[in-house]
């Protein structure tokens, strides 16, 4: 397995922002949720978190600007990816550590997080055509999510994009566009932002690489995290 290329963005006083995994663009088929295919699908160059925002990070955040610390279920805070907060909150996280980091952090789009989550694969995972528990955090075998890093790494060198927490992405959700698209980003307007990756109480079947959820961006629940992107 290729070693990526890590990425290290500090704080002002000189702890660890967040480590980000530069992706070399490309292309992937898109498929719809019975695997036909839809739309051949280019993705430019960009950077995405190694792990899922943890609930260390986002609580320094929160502590930051007098927010609400969310809940953890009793399961344990520190590396374990946040979760009960809204695609508002992922985003008011982003705006603040890129003013604090010096950078341009943001969500990332369902195309980029799919071509993320895929690492070149074509099967259903990106570890083959089935995963396993020692893989993947899903089904509640664990019943509860499990700190980053503690499954393997897809060939791009990120942790976690199947199972544990969905994440959050950019995009509004709707039907995909057909043919040949570069660096889609969504509707400009709709109900429902795009959840991606699956969690830890899911079957394997809402793990998939194109697998897709979607909820109101206001909501907020135990299954729910984000990961960063950048240009």
């Amino acid at each position: 397995m290729k070693y990526p290329v890590i990425l290290k963005y500090l704080m002002p006083d000189g702890s660890t922002a967040v480590q980000m995994v530069r992706i070399s663009g490309g292309t992937f088929l898109r498929v719809d949720e019975n695997g036909e295919p839809v739309s051949e699908v280019e993705v430019s160059d960009f950077t995405m978190g190694r792990y899922v925002v943890t609930f260390e990070q986002y609580d320094r955040f929160a502590k930051s600007t007098d927010r609400k610390l969310p809940g953890a279920c009793g399961w344990g805070r520190g590396n374990r990816p946040i979760m009960k907060i809204s695609w508002h909150d992922a985003m008011a996280y982003t705006q603040w550590l890129s003013e604090k980091a010096g950078e341009n952090f943001r969500l990332p789009t369902e195309a980029e997080w799919e071509y993320a989550c895929r690492a070149g694969t074509k099967t259903d995972y990106s570890f083959g055509a089935n995963i396993t528990e020692e893989q993947v955090n899903f089904n509640r075998v664990e019943n509860k999510t499990m700190p980053v890093g503690s499954y393997q790494r897809n060939s791009f060198g990120l942790y976690e994009m199947h199972g544990n927490v969905w994440e959050w992405c950019a995009d509004w959700y709707d039907e995909y566009p057909s043919g040949k698209v570069r660096d889609p980003k969504g509707p400009d307007t709709g109900e429902m932002r795009v959840l991606r990756g699956g969690s830890w109480f899911v079957n394997a079947w809402y793990t998939r690489s194109f697998s897709r959820a979607c909820d109101g961006p206001g909501e907020r629940d135990h299954s729910r995290g984000f990961r960063l992107a950048g240009n």
